[in-house]
């Protein structure tokens, strides 16, 4: 236990530096350079690393896409940078289903929260969506949304239902998968709709946030395995 309390601070800790590093302006290169990729996705590969042995192997691969994505945003293919976040998605609902079915949570629970979720993918479906004009981006931009809604949605309903639980960790993932929904809506909005001032530092700020969120909220899940 004591090892793993170890692992946990230093995974943390390393995170949270790799996080700064990013936005210290000294030596940051411009442009899609394979080293400011690097640096961009480090953060999210030091979770991943970190996360071996201590999360369940869905969220250990989600972080590992994320890195992917990062990596792929920087080096220009936004495609690429949406793939990967798509696959990152799908292993944090992938994980945050498994702990549902283990809590066997009401129905109102599911159609609150789904009610909550729906109001983002309704403001995406008037206001950003109308303005991709290559159909195969428009279409994998509808697919993403649906995917980055199920992480919030999925990751309140897991909370909500893990009310029995001795433990705010739930909240924490749930937090931090309303943070990844925030971060990406004001990625699509400044790419899409309309230029936001200061938009990257908002999309990175929210972002990172949103990795440790969901690092730390499934942490006590896999102390129990």
């Amino acid at each position: 236990m004591k090892n793993k309390r170890i692992r946990i601070i230093v995974t943390v800790v390393a995170f949270l530096l790799a996080a700064v590093w990013f936005f210290f302006p000294v030596g940051k290169p411009d442009g899609e350079s394979l080293l400011f990729a690097m640096r961009l996705a480090l953060p999210a590969a030091l979770l991943a690393l970190g996360s071996i042995g201590l999360l369940p192997r869905p969220m250990t691969a989600g972080f590992c896409f994320c890195a992917v994505g990062d990596a792929m945003g920087v080096m220009g293919s936004f495609e690429g940078q949406m793939g990967g976040f798509a696959v990152a998605h799908i292993c944090f609902i992938c994980q945050f289903v498994r702990d549902i079915r283990r809590s066997k949570p009401k129905l109102a629970a599911f159609v609150i929260t789904a009610l909550f979720c729906a109001l983002p993918l309704v403001l995406a479906a008037l206001k950003i969506i109308p303005e991709i004009h290559d159909l195969p981006i428009r279409i994998g931009c509808m697919v993403y949304a649906l995917l980055l809604t199920g992480t919030a949605w999925t990751g309140i309903v897991r909370a909500v239902s893990a009310g029995k639980v001795r433990s705010f960790l739930p909240f924490i993932a749930a937090v931090g998968g309303l943070l990844f929904l925030v971060s990406d809506f004001i990625l699509s909005w400044n790419k899409f709709t309309e230029h936001i001032p200061h938009a990257s530092l908002y999309i990175m700020s929210t972002y990172y946030a949103a990795l440790l969120c969901l690092f730390v909220g499934t942490l006590r899940r896999a102390a129990q395995k």
